[in-house]
């Protein structure tokens, strides 16, 4: 059973009831003995080489990445510009943002939610044109991650005095409702989960479901369309703490691409037999899954690899 921990209401009412998660069990040294290969991973490999016009360099400064049904979305850190792309690898359009961009994501296929310190700006995903632009007032909560759950909701990570903090803007009511999140058992030490949790933790979709992905935990984190957020499953690594630093989801697999001792890896888990595999992240580097394909943007090729799973 699902484990529902937080409820952000339009009063901000929190209220924690408890039961249990699915508890995956992972032996992480027993699946490097016997690494997986990348053929048993996806089954094809095909680069979609980006072309923009004259003036656009896209490389290291590539922050982030999001799909939707025929777009690319990319962050140029440098120039704090997102660049929207067709399937083909044609540049559409850009945004250039006067704020700098803490986040985006696709809600969807038709809106772009971007996230600054302290709005929420609307944009469609087709032709990048404004729709909308959402202050994000009296809040002192450091805004990491946005992702819109709803029609009237989006959901925010954020820390704040060393904890993190789940929040949801509500159009409707145009306020943001901030709380800090409730520690769960295996960090009983603390009363509230701490902000190293969120350091690479971001939004991810599957089904047309949103879930989140603690950094230090790997804890799944799912967003409910009446505001709950709950904890369908969580991990047990043994004695062996990997960082984090990407989750993304199908129907019957969890992807998980983590540190460990200075090398990066990208874990399978198989919900349905419980069978899991570990990969070097070199020869499957896990992006943003969508509709079955993962896709990953090579700055050294300027190019998006899309793997069909």
């Amino acid at each position: 059973m699902k484990r529902f921990f937080f409820i952000l209401s339009v009063g901000l009412m929190a209220v924690s009831c408890w039961s249990h998660s699915d508890r995956l069990k992972v032996d992480i040294d027993k699946a490097l003995k016997h690494p997986g290969r990348a053929q048993d991973v996806y089954a094809e490999a095909v680069a979609i080489p980006l072309h923009g016009p004259e003036g656009i360099t896209l490389g290291q400064e590539i922050g982030l990445l999001d799909v939707a049904a025929d777009r690319f979305f990319l962050l140029d850190k440098k120039k704090n510009e997102i660049v929207i792309f067709d399937r083909n690898g044609e540049c559409v359009t850009q945004i250039t943002m006067a704020d700098t961009v803490v986040d985006f994501s696709v809600y969807r296929d038709l809106v772009l939610d971007v996230l600054t310190e302290d709005a929420i700006t609307e944009y469609s995903a087709t032709d990048g044109a404004f729709l909308a632009k959402y202050p994000i007032q009296d809040n002192d909560v450091m805004l990491k991650r946005a992702a819109r759950v709803t029609e009237d909701g989006i959901f925010v990570l954020g820390t704040k005095d060393g904890y993190a903090y789940d929040g949801s803007y509500l159009i409707s009511k145009n306020h943001f409702y901030p709380a800090a999140r409730p520690a769960p058992d295996y960090l009983s030490t603390h009363s509230f989960v701490p902000a190293s949790e969120c350091h690479n933790s971001r939004f991810f979709r599957c089904d047309g479901i949103v879930y989140s992905f603690g950094s230090r935990s790997g804890q799944i984190a799912q967003y409910t369309d009446d505001y709950f957020i709950c904890v369908p499953y969580e991990w047990d690594f043994g004695k062996r703490a990997p960082v984090f630093t990407n989750v993304q989801k199908t129907t019957d697999r969890i992807y998980l691409a983590f540190t460990l001792e200075g090398k990066d890896y990208v874990l399978v888990y198989n919900l349905d037999d419980r069978k899991y595999k570990v990969v070097e992240y070199d020869t499957f580097p896990l992006g943003v899954i969508y509709a079955g394909k993962n896709y990953y943007f090579s700055p050294a090729d300027c190019a998006i690899t899309c793997y069909t799973l």
